[in-house]
């Protein structure tokens, strides 16, 4: 598993399917397929890792890809106040 946001929970279950949910980003007339958990977004840029490139994959911000960023988290089972309570703890 990789993840851009390296956190200290060691209680994390790793086959949970938020590890493994991905999504399409497009960068001018091709798209990548990107681990969700492993996203980004910068104030240029968005990034995630691309399983099938090994590698992290930066792409322009575009309103399609932070539209389809919104799309996605919208149907995950969890709640942004799920993900805040579980990153917090590892901030410090």
């Amino acid at each position: 598993m990789y993840s851009s946001q390296l956190s200290r929970n060691s209680s994390f279950n790793r086959n949970d399917s938020i590890f493994k949910t991905t999504i399409i980003l497009k960068d001018q007339f091709k798209a990548y397929s990107v681990l969700l958990h492993s996203i980004t977004i910068n104030e240029h840029t968005i990034s995630g890792y691309s399983d099938h490139f090994d590698s992290l994959m930066i792409f322009p911000l575009q309103y399609q890809n932070i539209k389809a960023v919104n799309s996605k988290l919208d149907d995950l089972p969890y709640k942004q106040h799920h993900c805040i309570n579980c990153h917090k703890k590892n901030i410090n």
